[in-house]
């Protein structure tokens, strides 16, 4: 494959991709890890800084980009957040980046953080250090049913899902997000699984990912939390990006007392009808 861009500085991580030689499918439980079936294995790879690329990453050319976007919500990290507030800023702006004719959002922002809340009334999800996407091509429609309810009733022509990334703990941090760009993931790649959410009682199959020396990984170390980072997860147009694996790492190259991760995740749909 030819390199699409100049080399710039990167760093070198440990990533686990999943380990399928066995034949094992992969299970995740979101409520209780210690029931995840995982077969990993760590793969060193090049993780560019993508932060001053000129032009910048974009959503319908790599599958993920960087917007300047500063929330008017106060306390992203608390108990009882206002994130109904939150999720209509991020409506706003993605319906700003694309020209879709209808955009949802699902109704859970998970916090996530690098070291344990000691609050109990505090969400304490973790960064996942697995390279992952949210979901295959034949889990979307229960994805859908679940997290976003019924479609327009009107025909679509197109659909596709979208992941926000928010960095709430003053940066850099040493457990950063880093992407793939989606050009450099095939379809051979996907090794499918189940993610499994014990509380609601709902399963959909979730994409695990093989290693492939021609993946390309990208991050933006100098990330505030005056930005949000945008990536695909699904399009049924495959004129366009559709899956952006992602995995949380340790970045060995972050200058040392960084505070602990903190972070919130969000999802959309958007629709494009049949006129």
């Amino acid at each position: 494959m030819t390199d699409p861009y100049p080399r710039r500085r990167s760093v070198e991580a440990d990533l686990n991709y999943i380990d399928d030689r066995d034949g094992v499918r992969p299970q995740v439980y979101n409520e209780d890890f210690t029931r995840n079936v995982l077969p990993l294995q760590a793969v060193t790879v090049p993780i560019e800084d993508v932060g001053d690329r000129n032009p910048p990453p974009r959503l319908d050319v790599e599958g993920f980009a960087l917007a300047a976007h500063r929330s008017a919500v106060d306390d992203l990290t608390g108990p009882a957040p206002s994130f109904e507030d939150y999720r209509a800023e991020l409506k706003a702006l993605l319906e700003t980046l694309i020209d879709a004719d209808h955009v949802e959002m699902a109704n859970a922002s998970p916090v996530r953080r690098s070291v344990p809340a000691h609050e109990a009334d505090l969400d304490n999800g973790f960064p996942v250090p697995i390279v992952h996407g949210d979901i295959t091509a034949a889990g979307v429609p229960h994805m859908v049913g679940w997290a976003y309810g019924p479609p327009p009733a009107r025909p679509v022509k197109r659909m596709a899902l979208f992941n926000f990334w928010r960095l709430l703990s003053t940066g850099p941090t040493d457990t950063p997000l880093a992407v793939c760009d989606a050009r450099t993931f095939e379809k051979a790649d996907v090794v499918a699984g189940d993610s499994h959410f014990l509380t609601d009682g709902f399963t959909f199959e979730a994409v695990f990912v093989r290693p492939n020396p021609g993946h390309r990984w990208c991050y933006f170390p100098r990330m505030t939390s005056g930005e949000v980072l945008i990536f695909k997860q699904y399009d049924s147009d495959p004129a366009f990006p559709s899956q952006v694996p992602h995995s949380a790492f340790t970045d060995t190259s972050c200058p040392p007392g960084a505070e602990p991760r903190i972070s919130v995740e969000s999802r959309a749909i958007a629709y494009w009808f049949a006129h």
